[in-house]
């Protein structure tokens, strides 16, 4: 029998800078969290958004958010 371990749960938090307000950046954000079965929150700030996820796809989440941004918004830079 293979050893599986089991995937632990993190948590992570992502400051998003760039243009993300008012071009469904949130809904986007949103729907990718509930596709990979994550819970968080996300925050408008002067420089774009600062959003947490936590759960086992963390990672996950993070690759996607810079991969399929909405085609209004533009993210200068990611940092978590």
């Amino acid at each position: 029998m293979p050893n599986i371990e089991p995937m632990e749960k993190s948590r992570l938090r992502i400051d998003v800078k760039g243009i993300v307000q008012g071009v469904g950046f949130r809904p986007f954000v949103y729907n990718l969290a509930e596709r990979l079965k994550l819970s968080g929150n996300i925050l408008n700030n002067k420089l774009g958004v600062t959003l947490e996820v936590e759960g086992i796809n963390c990672q996950k989440f993070l690759g996607c958010l810079k991969r399929e941004v909405p085609p209004l918004a533009r993210i200068a830079e990611v940092t978590s």
